[in-house]
C-alpha cells in the first residue's frame, strides 16, 4: 500500500498541501451532509400550512474550504399582500446568500483582498490560500454584486434622511469634516479621468500612544457622483453615526474647489486645507525670500498685508510666466480668503472636548486620499470604467472607516415571486440562475437561533453521530 509515510523525498510543504487538500475534501463531504439533514429538520417541523414543500433543488455553494454540492428544499408560500412566492428556509434559517452562492466567510476573503490587490492577485491569493478555485472574473463579478448591493443601501440611507429618519447616538459638540478629491484614470469612457470624490467627519482625536493620534469614529465616503448627490450622501452618513442635532460647530478643511465649498453650510467654518495652501505658495512662487515672506505674513494673520504683498511682488516681475503665476496665486488666495488662517488663528473658540479626545491641527485630507482611493486606483497604472470604479471605491471608503465587513454582510438569501414561479417549477435552480428577490423574511423557527441545535442534548448530537455512520 502506498502512503504518504512511504513516498522518497517527501517534504513537509507536500505534506502540508495534501493534508490541506484532505481536510477540505473532508470539509465538504461534512457541510454538504450537514446541510441536507438541517433541511430534513427544517421540513419535518415547519408550518405545513405557511409552506408547501415542492421538491428538492440542487445548488452549489463556493466555500473557503471548496464547493459544496447539496440538495435542499423550496417552498410555496403566501406573501401578507397575496402574492405567491419561493423561498428555501434551509438559506434563510443559515443565512445563506444568494450571490452565486459564495459563502460570506469567502466573500469576506474577496473583499478583504481586492482593497489591497488587482482582482488577478486576489483570485491567485484565494485560491492559493484556500480550497477555492476562483478566477479573476469571478472575483470581478462577485465585487460589482456587492458594490452594488452597497449603493443600494447608499440610496435607501438617503431617502431615509430627507424623511427625517435617520439620527446618530454619538453626541459630540464640535464635528471636523475634510473634503477633497482624486482624478484616477478611466477605460473604455468618454473620457480619460474622472474625479473620485472623498469625505472624512469625526469627532477628535484620541491618543493612541506617544505622540500618536487616531481620528475618532471616522466616517469615510467616496465615490464618482455630482457635488449634489454626494453631499446628500456625506450629510446622510454623518447623520447615520452622529446626533447632528447636538452640534454646536462644524469646522470644514479643503483644498478650495468650488464644488467643496458649496457643500458647507452657512455656519460651517472653513480653512483652506494647509498642504494645498503651502503647494500653491511652492508652485506660483519661485523665490525663497519671497515663499518666506509670505509664510510669515500667515503666521502674523496678517491677511490684508500678504495681499498688498502680493501686488508688490507681482508688479516686481519682468517674466511673463512668472506674472501669470503671481496671479492664479493671488486669485486663489481671495476665493479662499476667509480659509486662510486655521480654525484656531481664526479665533474659533471650541467647546470643551469629550473625555478621551482631544483637539488638534485640521489637515488629514492628503493622507486619507491616499490611503483610501491614490494606492490602490490611481498609482499602479489602472484603468476603471465608471461602475467598477465607484463600486471599488466605496468598498475602500468601508474599509477606512473600520466597516469593511458590512460589505460581504449584504449577502441575501434568495427568493422569488409569482413571476418567477415557471423558472422554479420547470427548472433546477443552479448558483449561475437564482434570481434575487428580497422578501419579508422567513419567521420560524425563530431568527438567529439553530433551533434544537442551541444544546448538545438535541439535533447536534444527532446530526454528528448520523455522519460518521453511528446510526440511522
Amino acid at each position: 500500500m502506498i502512503t504518504m509515510l512511504n513516498e522518497e523525498g517527501l517534504t513537509f510543504k507536500e505534506i502540508e498541501e495534501k493534508i490541506f487538500r484532505m481536510v477540505c475534501e473532508w470539509g465538504q463531504s461534512f457541510a454538504r451532509d450537514f446541510l441536507e439533514k438541517y433541511d430534513e429538520f427544517l421540513m419535518k417541523n415547519r408550518d405545513k400550512e405557511a409552506y408547501r414543500n415542492k421538491g428538492l433543488r440542487e445548488t452549489t455553494i463556493k466555500t473557503v474550504f471548496g464547493e459544496v454540492n447539496y440538495s435542499r428544499r423550496v417552498y410555496e408560500t403566501i406573501r401578507d399582500d397575496g402574492l405567491k412566492e419561493f423561498v428555501y428556509l434551509l438559506d434563510e434559517q443559515l443565512h445563506i446568500p444568494g450571490v452565486g452562492l459564495i459563502s460570506q466567510n469567502l466573500a469576506d476573503q474577496l473583499v478583504a483582498g481586492i482593497t489591497e490587490m488587482s482582482y488577478r492577485e486576489t483570485a491567485t491569493k484565494v485560491t492559493e490560500m484556500t480550497g477555492q478555485r476562483i478566477s479573476a472574473m469571478g472575483v470581478w463579478k462577485v465585487i460589482q454584486t456587492l458594490g452594488e448591493k452597497v449603493c443600494e443601501e447608499e440610496a435607501n440611507l438617503v431617502k431615509a434622511h430627507k424623511a427625517g429618519n435617520v439620527q446618530g447616538d454619538i453626541i459630540t459638540p464640535v464635528l471636523f469634516e475634510e473634503t477633497d478629491g482624486v482624478y484616477v484614470n478611466l477605460q473604455r469612457e468618454k473620457q480619460d479621468m474622472a474625479e473620485i470624490k472623498v469625505g472624512i467627519a469625526y469627532d477628535g482625536w484620541k491618543q493612541t500612544g506617544k505622540d500618536r493620534f487616531a481620528l475618532d469614529e471616522k466616517v469615510v465616503v467616496a465615490g464618482f457622483s455630482k457635488a449634489k448627490e454626494f453631499q446628500a450622501y456625506r450629510e446622510s452618513a454623518i447623520a447615520e453615526k452622529y446626533n447632528t442635532d447636538e452640534i454646536e460647530v462644524r469646522l470644514m478643511n479643503a483644498d478650495g474647489a468650488e464644488w467643496i465649498k458649496n457643500l458647507s453650510d452657512a455656519d460651517t467654518v472653513f480653512q483652506l486645507d494647509p498642504f494645498h495652501r503651502n503647494k500653491a505658495i511652492r508652485d506660483y512662487v519661485p523665490y525663497k525670500e519671497a515663499i518666506q515672506e509670505i509664510h510669515e505674513l500667515l503666521d502674523e494673520k496678517d491677511i490684508a498685508g500678504l495681499f498688498e504683498y502680493l501686488e508688490t511682488y507681482k508688479n516686481s516681475l519682468s517674466d511673463d510666466a512668472e506674472i501669470e503665476k503671481a496671479e492664479k496665486l493671488i486669485t486663489y488666495f481671495a476665493n479662499n480668503r476667509q480659509g486662510l488662517l486655521s480654525y484656531q488663528d481664526q479665533g474659533i473658540l471650541l467647546p470643551e472636548s469629550p473625555k478621551g479626545l482631544t483637539y488638534r491641527n485640521m489637515g488629514t485630507m492628503e493622507n486619507h486620499i491616499w490611503s483610501t482611493i491614490a494606492r490602490r486606483m490611481k498609482h499602479n497604472h489602472t484603468c476603471w470604467s465608471y461602475r467598477g470604479g465607484n463600486h471599488l471605491a466605496k468598498i475602500l471608503a468601508k474599509k477606512c472607516s473600520g466597516r469593511l465587513d458590512e460589505v460581504s454582510a449584504k449577502l441575501k438569501s434568495p427568493r422569488f415571486e409569482r413571476g418567477q414561479t415557471e423558472t422554479i417549477q420547470h427548472e433546477i435552480l443552479s448558483a449561475g440562475t437564482v434570481p434575487q428577490k428580497i422578501g419579508k423574511g422567513y419567521r420560524y423557527p425563530v431568527s438567529g437561533h439553530l433551533t434544537k441545535l442551541d444544546n448538545s442534548s438535541g439535533i447536534t448530537h444527532q446530526i454528528c453521530l448520523a455522519m460518521v455512520g453511528c446510526c440511522n
